[in-house]
């Protein structure tokens, strides 16, 4: 129990400081962080001692000394010295784990980046990680490892052009060591010397790209890099913290890596899905897409080729992903209207919450007849309305009442306004009524980014929800609601969320590309 309980421990504090990037972002201070999206994934000189067989690996690149002040800085004054105090008390304790004390025999040394890793082994889970630090310039590490511990060598096995000398051993109480290792520019330390030693071992002996290591390195080309860098293996993951809704169907996944970045009031992450599973699919490309006009709408989605996803035939390895996105996104207004609608639209799909939702799709790409003919399985009648010069189709039915046997009511499932091009679907009169039939498929170059992008990829999602839809994401994710505890619950919730999700234009994709952005104000 002990031993899974240091482990959750060492998961907690990585998740703190991984979701520490989500809200660290708001005043003059963070001028201080390089921007790192105008060039290419790269992860920092620790991750050269990474075995590959991983389950989660952590990237930094900001001093483990000022992480704690960022934190806080996104805070409001009144929360702000609080948060501070508990970012660093949870920073210090990561460090207490290992026996060490940051403030004494850390902090003076350590670098600005480094990297940590879990791994799955048959031993116990508290000896499956690795922690990485840099080193500041000009510091003598052999000195400051005076320090805390007794630099007597165990093995000097490992003696290489690397410059480690050989592996030390720190008794922590009467069973258990931690054992360290070092050159010029890192500081290797973990609960298993094996793990240690086939860190160095990998380097010293130029082990080659096995398959498995090429392909995430194929992965990582199509990301920019940032400031947090992470590697994980959803399923194993998410299973080992306790995540017991699979909120957007990760563990469907294979790997996920991403990178996170700052811009002012933004925070930008972007990452791959990859998946074992390779389907061949035509992939359409989006060239009618939103316009401006349309960002104006507190919670839209715009999704393309709904069919492939929600259809009892797909075959898409990244369908459920997509599913439960469209659906977590929409909760609680996800009807069985919408559902029907989404297993029966081939083109772009277009769902607005103003008050109350809607949805618009295109007739030539919406299969009406299919949708007719289940709503009148489920005993819906039509009807036509003509109502302030609108023309409406009504699908209604009568049922009792719910509280009293003598009442009944009318059900209304859907409202339907057609006019040349599209099909305007609803639960509610007012919605329709309320809404400006412009054609929102008109051709429109999204943004800047797009004019200089290579066309790689396929746009098959877009989604834009404002604070109480991201409120309501964020609240069932157990990463956040864990990071969120853990700073005594004042954490203050973004103002609104973007993202997209993009397949590669090849005929066999085995990963998607997504980009989330936060924003505070």
């Amino acid at each position: 129990m002990k031993s899974r309980l240091s482990y959750f421990v060492i998961l907690g504090v990585l998740i703190l400081s991984s979701f520490a990037g989500f809200f660290i972002w708001r005043n003059n201070l963070l001028n201080q962080i390089p921007k790192f999206s105008d060039k290419p994934y790269n992860a920092p000189v620790s991750s050269k001692y990474i075995p590959t067989n991983t389950d989660l690996v952590f990237h930094w690149k900001v001093n483990p000394n000022t992480i704690a002040n960022y934190i806080g800085n996104y805070q409001n004054k009144s929360n702000q010295k609080s948060i501070n105090q508990q970012s660093k008390f949870f920073r210090d304790s990561f460090f207490k784990l290992i026996s060490l004390d940051f403030e004494r025999d850390v902090s003076k040394w350590v670098g600005d980046y480094g990297s940590f890793a879990i791994f799955d082994s048959q031993e116990k889970k508290q000896y499956n990680w690795i922690l990485v630090l840099g080193i500041k310039d000009n510091i003598s590490l052999e000195e400051e490892l005076k320090s805390f511990i007794e630099p007597s060598i165990i093995d000097q096995s490992n003696k290489s052009s690397t410059s480690i000398k050989g592996i030390i051993s720190k008794k922590i109480n009467s069973n258990k060591s931690i054992y360290f290792a070092h050159d010029k520019d890192n500081l290797l330390i973990s609960p298993n010397q094996k793990l240690v030693k086939s860190s160095i071992e990998q380097l010293n002996n130029n082990i080659l790209n096995t398959k498995e290591k090429y392909k995430k390195i194929q992965l990582k080309d199509n990301l920019k890099d940032g400031f947090l860098l992470l590697e994980i293996s959803p399923k194993k993951i998410l299973n080992s913290i306790g995540q017991e809704e699979n909120l957007f169907k990760l563990n469907d996944t294979k790997d996920l890596i991403s990178s996170i970045n700052l811009d002012k009031n933004k925070l930008k992450m972007e990452g791959v899905l990859s998946y074992d599973i390779r389907t061949k699919m035509p992939v359409k490309d989006i060239k009618n897409t939103i316009n401006k006009d349309f960002k104006l709408y507190e919670d839209f989605i715009l999704v393309d080729n709904p069919k492939h996803y929600f259809s009892n035939n797909s075959s898409h390895p990244y369908q459920n992903f997509i599913a439960s996105l469209i659906q977590e996104s929409t909760s609680p207004d996800y009807s069985n209207l919408f559902k029907i609608i989404l297993e029966n639209s081939r083109g772009n799909v277009i769902w607005i919450n103003n008050k109350d939702w809607l949805v618009v799709t295109r007739r030539s790409e919406t299969g009406k007849n299919k949708i007719s003919e289940i709503l009148t399985k489920e005993n819906f009648l039509n009807s036509n309305l003509n109502f302030k010069n609108r023309d409406l189709e009504v699908w209604s039915k009568i049922s009792p009442g719910e509280n009293e046997q003598d009442e009944i009511k009318e059900n209304i499932e859907a409202i339907i306004e057609e006019d040349q091009a599209n099909y305007i679907w609803s639960q509610n009169l007012s919605s329709i009524l309320n809404f400006d039939s412009a054609n929102y498929f008109q051709n429109y170059s999204d943004n800047e980014e797009r004019v200089n992008e290579v066309n790689d990829f396929d746009n098959i999602l877009k989604i834009h929800l404002g604070k109480e839809r991201t409120k309501t994401i964020l609240k069932n994710f157990y990463p956040y609601i864990l990071f969120k505890t853990m700073l005594g619950n004042k954490l203050s919730p973004p103002q609104n969320i973007d993202i997209s999700v993009a397949v590669p234009t090849i005929n066999y994709p085995d990963f998607i590309k997504f980009k989330i952005i936060l924003k505070t104000s």
